[in-house]
């Protein structure tokens, strides 16, 4: 009998530990998320420049080609 409370006692650890016991954030993550949020924006803009200056570029070669 002492061998099955021992498993239950250890399944119970193990489903503790998996399902994270305490759901409560522990520290403040709001500006570590904020600074995050800005550098996603920043290299958003920054690859949307990028696709807009080799969409023009494209387009000035094209018209370039179709012109000789």
């Amino acid at each position: 009998m002492k061998k099955v409370f021992f498993a239950l006692a250890v399944v119970a650890m193990f489903s503790f530990v998996a399902c994270n016991g305490n759901a409560a954030a522990t520290e403040d993550t709001t500006a570590a998320v904020e600074a995050t949020e800005e550098v996603v924006n920043e290299v958003a803009e920054d690859a949307t420049e990028a696709v807009e200056g080799m969409a023009e570029e494209a387009a000035a070669e094209t018209e370039a080609v179709v012109a000789e």
